[in-house]
């Protein structure tokens, strides 16, 4: 069973957590979640190893890595 994506990215929004990853296997999970989030626009993803990414949130207007 794929994680709470929309907790996760709210977590981020919140300042919970300073990111999250995605592995390959999930990322449709994701996705889903990721387009119907009101603030998707500010969920950054970063490409790791593997077809893994790491997504945070971009805190007025810059990125933090």
């Amino acid at each position: 069973m794929a994680p709470d994506y929309e907790q996760l990215m709210e977590d981020l929004r919140t300042g919970k957590r300073e990111s999250f990853s995605v592995d390959p296997d999930n990322f449709m999970a994701f996705h889903d979640a990721y387009m119907s989030y009101e603030y998707r626009k500010r969920i950054i993803g970063m490409a790791g190893l593997d077809g893994h990414v790491i997504y945070h949130f971009d805190k007025d207007g810059k990125a933090t890595n």
